[in-house]
């Protein structure tokens, strides 16, 4: 873990240096049990006058800002930040780490979830892989044979179709004595298709 420390209008102390060091310790088990190895740490430190209206003119004591930001360099990827504001430097410093730690709890608990999702899909992959197949039932088709009385006019195959009710009529036309077939549209009207076939 590389940490980095910025101040902006204020000096880090030794003394602030080992107190954010030594919390950040505890974040590197959290982050490894979050299959996070590559991590940066950046700590800014910048300083305000409180504008508070309890501190009147000059007596308004320092407020200390600390910005925390943690960029996670492997597959996840991302970055943590935090931040506080408080008129102890080291209040501030412990109030940003708290809730850094909170959201890097919350980071591996969605890691393992994701890990633990995809460990179930991968394995209703291969349950599906490995199970047996079922047999597709093949329907039975069952020849007819195919009966034309005699030849008529289109108009007496359109007329039988409607009276009969079915969807299509195969007929050989009276006029020319080739095969054709009468069907009805989804529409309601009726087609003819001519199969230019000899009836016999």
């Amino acid at each position: 873990m590389n940490v980095e420390f910025i101040g902006k209008a204020v000096e880090w102390t030794d003394a602030m240096k080992s107190f954010v060091e030594g919390k950040l310790e505890r974040f590197s088990r959290l982050l490894k049990e979050a299959e996070e190895d590559q991590v940066e740490v950046v700590v800014t430190l910048s300083t305000s006058r409180a504008k508070h209206k309890d501190y009147a003119g000059e007596s308004r004591p320092t407020v200390y800002r600390v910005d925390l930001d943690i960029y996670l360099k492997t597959w996840g990827g991302g970055v943590i930040h935090a931040w506080e504001e408080d008129v102890d430097v080291f209040s501030a410093l412990d109030k940003v780490l708290d809730e850094a730690e909170r959201q890097i709890i919350k980071l591996k608990q969605r890691r393992l979830e994701q890990r633990r999702r995809g460990h179930k899909i991968k394995e209703e992959l291969i349950g599906s892989i490995t199970a047996p197949s079922r047999e597709v039932e093949i329907p039975t088709i069952i020849e007819e044979e195919l009966v034309i009385e005699k030849p008529m006019s289109v108009e007496d195959a359109i007329f039988e179709l409607q009276e009969s009710g079915v969807f299509f009529l195969p007929f050989v036309d009276a006029k020319t004595g080739e095969l054709k077939i009468a069907y009805r549209k989804r529409s309601g009207s009726f087609g003819i298709i001519n199969t230019k076939c000899r009836g016999t």
